[in-house]
């Protein structure tokens, strides 16, 4: 009777010490991809002084994109993807401040705590953050500080929405976007937030992208002549968000997703501004397309 009593509890205690020596070596692991870090911090240090640069850029969002697609293709058992990248986010942006100055601006419009949760689950719980009442004031900081990056909601028809027009002047060295976040999206999840990263980092291939290509014309061009020109182009296009401003003169910017990584130098964009009717043709960044799930449950 005694000896079929002590059994479960000596199976418990022979787990527990199993689970214990996982975490030891998931914690070596972590020591020695910090160092791996710390390696890879001076190599890019190096590199950075031989081309006359002050300093680096250590944010890489197409590298992160890559890591996380690559632990979700292997993802299996019970614990849900979400729980994984909340983890492996916590990584990667320590990880990141260990190489540099790595700082998040955060713009919500009117709904501004999901924005902010938002950034904060996916920035990493110690990473220094910070709420702006403007997107204006966002995109200031990170066309200031190349440590900063801004969090902005998905354009739209709400105070702040066309934050976005202000990256279509073509400036060469000026912020873009280059990552959407959350990186998980879930169908069972419909209202979740979405919002795009604007930084000073490149906006990266990673083999399954979307560009963000906005038009400017005078004001008086219409939407639908501007989206049949971009798809006479050859872009696989489709617009999704429009702003007007009066820098001397009404301009209407008009903003269209599309598939793939385009960069400035296609020659498809000389060809939207081939006859004079439209000013500018410029790609304002884009992001690697989201992990998707119809569901994500325990």
């Amino acid at each position: 009777m005694s000896t079929t009593s002590k059994e479960p509890a000596k199976a418990l205690s022979e787990v527990r010490r199993e689970i214990d020596t996982i975490d030891d070596a998931i914690q070596d692991l972590l020591i020695k991809r910090t160092e791996l870090v710390v390696e890879v911090a001076n190599a890019k240090a190096r590199a950075a002084s031989a081309n006359g640069e002050g300093s680096f850029i250590a944010f890489r969002p197409g590298r992160e994109a890559s890591v996380l697609r690559r632990l979700a293709s292997r993802q299996k058992g019970r614990m849900p993807l979400k729980v994984v990248f909340r983890l492996f986010r916590e990584v990667i942006s320590t990880m990141t401040r260990i190489q540099g100055p790595f700082r998040i601006e955060v713009f919500g419009s009117d709904n501004a705590l999901a924005y902010w949760d938002l950034a904060r689950s996916y920035y990493g719980s110690s990473t220094e953050m910070e709420l702006h009442d403007t997107a204006r004031d966002v995109l200031r900081r990170v066309t200031h500080d190349r440590s900063a990056v801004g969090i902005l909601p998905l354009p739209g028809n709400f105070e702040g929405g066309d934050w976005w027009s202000a990256l279509a002047n073509g400036a060469k060295d000026g912020p873009r976007v280059v990552a959407r976040v959350p990186f998980l999206e879930i169908g069972d999840e419909p209202d979740a937030v979405s919002a795009l990263v604007v930084t000073q980092a490149e906006f990266e291939p990673t083999d399954d992208d979307t560009s963000l290509l906005a038009i400017t014309v005078e004001s008086n061009v219409s939407e639908a002549m501007m989206t049949a020109r971009v798809k006479a182009a050859g872009f696989d296009a489709t617009r999704i968000a429009v702003a007007e401003t009066k820098d001397g003169h009404p301009l209407r910017h008009n903003l269209f997703a599309i598939a793939g990584h385009i960069t400035a130098d296609d020659a498809r964009l000389d060809a939207i501004i081939s006859d004079g009717t439209v000013e500018r043709a410029h790609i304002i960044g884009g992001y690697a397309n989201p992990v998707q799930r119809a569901k994500d449950g325990e």
